[in-house]
């Protein structure tokens, strides 16, 4: 697991946070059983599958899209979350971190969208750590609801 430095450079901490909270994600959902983990919802609809389908989803709008100016339709990998494997989901989630990761190595922090609002990569970056530890607080309830696990990861 990532360690988050007490002491770093904004962009290194921003980094290692980021990936920290990605890491959880895929931690949280490691062994779910599939079919236990579609079942299970919040009342408004919200899956592990669809969670998860989400934030790779949030990764290619934030860097690929906004910041790297590729299409939207470019990057849809043609996974429903609806029947696609827990599994393939998170390969998915896997492979857009790292082309995020190659983005964001090509950019400054004060560099800015390519259209749209004005969002700097150290916007986006804060964005996506709230969005994804946001997200990773619903799985830690879904997962808790689909096989009995609490806790955080270890160190």
């Amino acid at each position: 697991m990532i360690d988050t430095p007490y002491a770093a450079s904004e962009r290194d901490m921003l980094l290692a946070y980021l990936r920290r909270q990605r890491e959880l994600v895929c931690w949280k959902v490691t062994g779910l059983d599939d079919e236990a983990a579609r079942k299970t919802s919040t009342a408004s609809g919200l899956t592990i599958h669809w969670l998860v389908w989400h934030l790779g989803g949030a990764e290619y709008w934030w860097l690929s899209c906004r910041l790297g100016g590729q299409s939207p339709e470019d990057g849809d990998p043609g996974l429903d979350p609806d029947t696609a494997t827990l599994a393939e989901l998170v390969n998915d989630y896997r492979n857009e971190c790292r082309r995020s990761d190659e983005i964001i190595a090509a950019h400054q922090l004060d560099d800015v969208a390519a259209d749209g609002p004005p969002q700097t990569l150290r916007w986006m970056l804060q964005h996506l750590i709230e969005e994804t530890s946001r997200h990773l607080g619903h799985l830690d309830l879904l997962c808790e609801q689909a096989d009995g696990r609490t806790g955080e990861a270890p160190e």
